[in-house]
């Protein structure tokens, strides 16, 4: 199935992940081809085990695709090969006490196999792997923010350190956008509490803050409001939907809760691997009108803008042509 959007911040194409588990083949992904615009709040939703979460690595880049593309903004996502088995040389014995004979001549065989082997392999395969994945790390520091289930904040640091530690993990440290952050998720005045003294809800509002405070593209969230009671999970996700709206931010989220759609501009339903649904939620509509306004807003202020400027040239023009006539007139005289 291909869910596809117009203007793409991401695109998957022909994607697959296989993994090889007691012998036998899983394919986490199945030929996934998955386009998402700028804005949108997509969820996530289908039964455990169909693929979801490893969507996510994928579009984190977290993971690598064992085959298909990704793109994000027109640009192809770094990925690396995965991790290959080092070989090894092992001598059965017929007893255990007979290994203390057979360990020798393994150590000298595997030492030989690690020169003649290892050493190009590693050459050609380990250190192009090693730039890859750096590659993919710097992805994802660029563009994407995390929102977990469980908090993860650091108990013996504030509000506003556990988010000004995420911004100094990425390579900076602004505590005024830390603040603004804080601000935005409803937290303004509690960003000297301690993860002790805020409530689950309030917690989890610290984590969406620190997953914005480095200004992401692409906000992703993993049953983010798991661990949360009904009410709570409301005014979570009513603060992570105004600020991704605020901030022009992309979510895509996995959820279990059915009552979540209502926040989502688009509800994508996975199983075994594949893509089985596509439905607007709840806030398509009001995002299209919203969206609408928007343009017809800066259309006008367009439109204004010209009508000031062509005004302002005609009253320029004017007064340019009456200080002409005053200076040709003083010249006469």
């Amino acid at each position: 199935m291909t869910v596809s959007n117009g203007g793409a911040l991401l695109s998957l194409k022909g994607v697959h992940r296989h993994y090889v588990s007691g012998g036998v083949v899983v394919r986490a992904l199945d030929g996934i081809d998955l386009e998402v615009r700028e804005g949108e709040v997509v969820m996530l939703q289908g039964p455990s085990g169909s693929g979801k979460t490893t969507l996510l690595n994928i579009v984190s880049a977290l993971d690598s695709p064992t085959s298909g593309t990704y793109h994000f903004d027109g640009e192809l996502v770094p990925s690396a090969p995965a991790a290959k088995k080092r070989r090894r040389i092992s001598i059965p014995t017929p007893h255990p006490a007979l290994r203390l004979l057979t360990w020798p001549p393994e150590a000298v065989l595997n030492l030989i196999m690690w020169l003649i082997f290892m050493i190009p392999h590693y050459l050609r395969y380990t250190l192009p792997r090693s730039s890859k994945l750096e590659k993919m790390t710097d992805f994802r520091r660029e563009n994407v923010g995390y929102v977990f289930q469980f908090f993860n904040l650091l108990g013996d640091l504030t509000a506003l350190e556990n988010v000004i530690l995420a911004q100094e993990i990425h390579g900076g440290r602004d505590k005024e956008r830390a603040l603004q952050v804080l601000n935005m998720v409803g937290l303004a005045g509690m960003e000297n509490r301690f993860p002790s003294e805020l409530s689950g809800g309030e917690q989890q509002r610290v984590a969406i803050a620190r997953s914005l405070a480095k200004s992401p593209r692409l906000l992703l969230g993993d049953e983010l409001t798991g661990n949360l009671d009904s009410g709570t999970t409301e005014q979570v996700m009513k603060v992570l939907v105004k600020v991704c709206r605020k901030e022009k931010i992309t979510a895509i989220i996995v959820t279990h809760d059915g009552s979540l759609t209502k926040y989502a501009t688009r509800v994508i339903q996975m199983d075994s691997g594949k893509l089985v649904g596509d439905e607007p939620g709840g806030r398509a509509a009001l995002h299209a009108t919203m969206d609408t306004a928007e343009a017809v807003a800066q259309a006008a202020v367009g439109v204004v803008e010209k009508a000031v400027k062509s005004v302002g040239g005609l009253l320029a023009g004017a007064v340019s042509n009456v200080l002409e006539t005053e200076s040709e007139d003083e010249e006469e005289a």
